[in-house]
């Protein structure tokens, strides 16, 4: 006898919220290759003073940097980001791509959004590991920018890992390449602002796995911007929080004092800061810091 009870229809669940209906229209960034990466801006109420290309963290989407964007647009500088390939809501979510063709999005965006106002000017900042990509990418000259704003930027390179933790990662990246550890029982605290964590973990666009194989390629893109802070060639902001347990101080510092000491490159580290020092309880210090910084530039 066969039972119907598991062939019950399934309902699409009706959202609880109400909101105004409308169609929205959504700015996509073509890259060369035909991918198209959903793009988010934050503008200010004014023509703005500056322009950010903004690049954001690992398993992170554009969404994740609401407050951040709109702090900035408050401050009169316009905001633009992109759920980066492989991640947010871009094609092949969770697969990695590489080093090279992220920061080749990257340069091709602040192509385009420097086309649109060539007068205003542009500046590119990278969190974690958009702090990577912007640190790589930083090493090709004629990008249309005036500095680099590194937040935290993920340059753990595995040559100053752990030998357990390189050896672990390169053996399951060959026998079960496509296994996803969530992280969970690390006990990592990425910020102190739990009421924030909260909101963005609510996402669907936020992922909360990681396959190896991605977690390697993430590796690889952290020792390619290690190696290319010393051809950096523009200025640059490198920020740190005493209390980040994501990266470690000593690669930091390694990247300090790698960074060539252009005209206005500085570094400014938070005793109360942690990973996510833009969404921290001190986040507002830190934004308003950089935009001294972007405003101050000669």
């Amino acid at each position: 006898m066969v039972s119907l009870n598991a062939c019950t229809s399934a309902k699409f669940p009706l959202g609880a919220t109400r909101v105004t209906p409308k169609i929205q229209s959504v700015p996509v960034f073509k890259t060369s290759d035909g991918t198209e990466l959903v793009m988010q801006v934050w503008q200010p109420s004014h023509k703005p003073s500056a322009r950010i290309l903004l690049l954001h963290g690992f398993n992170e989407y554009t969404g994740a940097y609401d407050s951040v964007g709109a702090s900035f647009a408050k401050r009169g500088i316009e905001v633009w980001a992109y759920d980066q390939r492989g991640f947010g809501r871009s094609p092949y979510r969770g697969l990695w791509s590489s080093a090279e063709r992220m920061a080749q999005d990257a340069q091709e965006a602040l192509q385009l959004i420097k086309q649109q106002d060539p007068q205003t000017p542009l500046y590119l900042l990278g969190m974690s590991m958009g702090g990577a990509v912007a640190l790589y990418s930083a090493k090709q000259t004629g990008l249309p920018i005036k500095g680099v704003i590194l937040v935290a930027p993920a340059v753990w390179a595995a040559h100053t890992q752990p030998f357990y933790q390189r050896w672990a990662l390169a053996f399951t990246q060959r026998v079960i390449p496509g296994w996803k550890p969530t992280g969970e029982g690390l006990n990592i605290k990425p910020t102190d602002n739990k009421a924030l964590l909260k909101k963005i973990w609510q996402s669907p666009w936020m992922l909360r796995e990681s396959r190896v194989d991605t977690l390697a390629g993430l590796t690889d893109l952290m020792g390619k911007a290690y190696q290319a802070a010393p051809q950096v060639k523009y200025s640059t902001l490198l920020l740190y929080g005493e209390h980040d347990q994501l990266i470690p101080a000593k690669p930091i510092a390694h990247i300090r004092q790698q960074l060539p000491q252009l005209p206005h490159t500085a570094y400014k580290q938070y005793a109360h800061g942690w990973h996510m020092l833009m969404r921290d309880l001190q986040g507002e210090t830190v934004i308003s810091d950089i935009s001294r910084w972007i405003q101050s530039s000669p």
